[in-house]
């Protein structure tokens, strides 16, 4: 989180280019808002485009076409164009210093994730993550080059934007700092955790590998050796459907890894969504952080390890610029039939 990142003239500049192109008509209906345009949806009746989330793109992936952020016609598009090489030179210097090389790809249709964002009076955002391993995406989670490593957002609310307002993010972090690195490992990509036991004190992240030799969908969990050389897995060789589609930590710890003594410190990053995630989130590891949407303030976090949520805004509209640094995932493996 770092305040001030854009200065107050730059956020008043850019709050003005997204009023303006969303009075205009410029803006869409986030896909996130779906649900109200959804035939026999339960919800229709409350959905509201003029309250509910809406986003000025880049990029739009259900179209496969560039999106009306990158147009030099429409608003202040050179207020646009500075805001882009701002955030490429913050993407560059965040691949080293995270030591994550893939990051710093050109801008290309399927990475080039930046928007204006609005979020009207009463609209919110539920808990989720930002990213899934490719595998729970089941083959379209493959057919990308890329996914998202980094989330960011810029605020672009007015100075006299409080507490009050709402709209914070409320981020669930863990309470104790990982002593191993987060997200990803050699590309397989975080799906959970092991609790701190009395005979381990470090929390430590799983990761998946869905290509045990070379096969897509053969699947197995793994932790990281406190030397950080090897891999030590957790369990046997299994199928990743429908195993890492179950409701709950319990097919996991129980189906899945052989240890009893480990296997009960399983629990995902988020929960799988099904009628029963409501009662899992409970999560006695976490502590909630909430971050008010402060003019020019930056927000960073790994796309695949932190669950968030958008607070309900008040009586006011939210404003931010948001989007993902994509990373170079794992190529499939050899099975993979596109």
């Amino acid at each position: 989180m770092v305040p001030d990142f854009v200065s107050p003239s730059v956020v008043s500049r850019l709050r003005a280019d997204a009023q303006k192109l969303h009075t205009d008509g410029h803006f869409i209906t986030d896909g996130l808002a779906g649900y109200g345009t959804k035939k026999g949806a339960k919800d229709k009746a409350q959905f509201d485009p003029r309250k509910d989330r809406a986003v000025f793109p880049a990029y739009i992936p259900s179209r496969q076409q560039m999106g009306p952020f990158v147009s030099t016609t429409l608003g202040d598009a050179d207020g646009r164009q500075a805001l882009v090489r701002v955030i490429a030179g913050l993407r560059t210097e965040l691949s080293k210093r995270l030591d994550r090389p893939g990051l710093d790809t050109p801008d290309a249709p399927n990475n080039h994730e930046i928007s204006y964002t609005r979020f009207g009076p009463g609209a919110l955002l539920a808990r989720h993550v930002d990213e899934h391993h490719e595998e729970l995406k089941g083959i379209r989670g493959w057919r990308m080059p890329t996914r998202r490593s980094i989330s960011w957002l810029v605020y672009l609310n007015p100075p006299d934007w409080s507490v009050e307002d709402g709209g914070l993010l409320r981020t669930f972090q863990r309470k104790a700092k990982s002593a191993f690195a987060v997200g990803s490992r050699k590309g397989d990509l975080q799906i959970g955790w092991l609790a701190p036991s009395a005979k381990d004190p470090n929390e430590r992240p799983v990761f998946l590998n869905s290509q045990r030799g070379g096969i897509d969908g053969k699947s197995a969990l793994y932790i990281d050796s406190d030397d950080g050389q090897r891999e030590i897995y957790l369990t046997k060789d299994f199928d990743a459907d429908p195993f890492l589609f179950l409701t709950s930590d319990f097919f996991v710890q129980n189906l899945l890894i052989h240890n009893h003594d480990l296997g009960k410190r399983f629990h995902y990053i988020e929960q799988p969504k099904s009628a029963l995630t409501k009662y899992f989130n409970d999560d006695p590891g976490e502590i909630i952080t909430d971050v008010a949407p402060t003019g020019g303030t930056l927000v960073m976090f790994d796309s695949v390890t932190l669950p968030h949520e958008v607070m309900a805004t008040i009586e006011r509209e939210r404003w931010a610029a948001s989007g993902w640094f994509h990373e170079v995932h794992k190529p499939p493996g050899r099975t993979l039939i596109l």
